[in-house]
């Protein structure tokens, strides 16, 4: 099974475009407050600077896209050292026309951004996929492949088109986005080999460094099969010498590498994947408590209920009525 693909899937991620950010100005700075959830930028005309707290000013280029995973504030500026007033007054000042465009005016060489955010369903802050990667990302669009630099176009076209259809056309290539983001990051630390994003990835020192995660354990054969085959079959009786016999390791060898790849050990993994599964299923469907116990690996329904009450701090049937939205909307 795709790993990624049923994490997204299961919590429900999707993008949203917020605005557009147009400027003709030299000195023109727009501050972003922090989300509680991941914030992009795509810059589809002009050049401009990011700024964030502890790091340089970032250079961005047409075709270059950031991604902050954990929405942390930053600052979109047409000068490294130019001042910042906040979005939401600028916004007041400059009503969004059609598009959502914020547009500074001025007479000089014109900057557009794509600026979005991605929802899904969880506590702020806790989604799996986010939460693995570093504060920032940046994909350079030069360094990136073909099918990226498409989307990047395509959204930036999109964006400033009237033609029907356009706005949900973009809306719904932010999805496609965000995984081509994450697959060219993963595929820096690949080419790295080393845990840490090159320069075609970071935005700033340190920007592209990743600790143990389930996310960067994909570029494992070994433990990347072992997570596939838990989001296979969550149900399964797996044990820590199933899964090791079933990717050729040693029981130890398997254990002591997941640990250190996924930062924590086969059977904690599962059992949170379980609880992520029963939660999509009590949100989607409406199957009893009992049977969707069963359905990701519990015996005992009294079991699966306090596992499910310890991971979300409220009870299955709670949990159901309660009907979470997604975050940020």
């Amino acid at each position: 099974m795709d790993v990624l693909a049923d994490i997204l899937a299961t919590t429900r991620f999707s993008g949203v475009l917020l605005a557009q950010l147009r400027s003709s100005r030299p000195d023109w700075g727009c501050g972003i407050d922090p989300l509680p959830t991941a914030g992009f930028h795509l810059v589809a005309e002009g050049v401009c600077w990011l700024r964030t707290d502890g790091r340089p000013p970032l250079r961005l280029v047409p075709g270059d896209v950031v991604l902050l995973p954990r929405g942390a504030r930053h600052e979109l500026l047409g000068a490294p050292d130019a001042a910042a007033v906040r979005y939401a007054d600028l916004e007041a000042a400059h009503p969004p026309g059609r598009g959502g465009v914020v547009d500074l005016g001025g007479d000089g060489p014109v900057v557009r951004i794509v600026c979005g955010k991605f929802t899904y369903e969880g506590e702020a802050g806790q989604h799996p996929v986010l939460a693995a990667l570093p504060e920032l990302i940046h994909i350079p669009g030069l360094s990136a492949d073909a099918e990226l630099q498409g989307t990047v176009r395509l959204i930036a076209a999109e964006t400033a088109a009237k033609r029907p259809g356009a706005q949900a056309l973009a809306t719904r290539l932010t999805d496609v986005l965000f995984v081509q983001v994450i697959r060219a990051w993963l595929e820096r630390l690949e080419a790295d080999g080393n845990g840490r994003g090159g320069e075609g990835v970071r935005g700033g020192e340190g920007a592209g460094e990743a600790g143990p995660s389930w996310l960067t354990a994909l570029r494992d054969p070994r433990i990347g099969t072992a997570l596939s085959l838990m989001h296979d079959e969550p149900q399964r009786p797996w044990t820590v010498e199933g899964l090791a016999r079933a990717v050729t390791m040693s029981r130890p060898a398997f254990a002591r590498q997941f640990k250190e790849l996924v930062g924590s050990s086969p059977l904690a993994y599962l059992a949170r994947l379980r609880i992520d599964r029963a939660a999509r299923m009590l949100r989607d469907t409406d199957e009893r408590v009992g049977d969707i116990a069963q359905a990701v690996g519990y015996t005992s329904e009294f079991a699966f209920s306090r596992a499910f009450s310890r991971q979300h701090g409220i009870a299955p049937g709670r949990y159901r009525r309660r009907a979470p939205a997604p975050l940020g909307v």
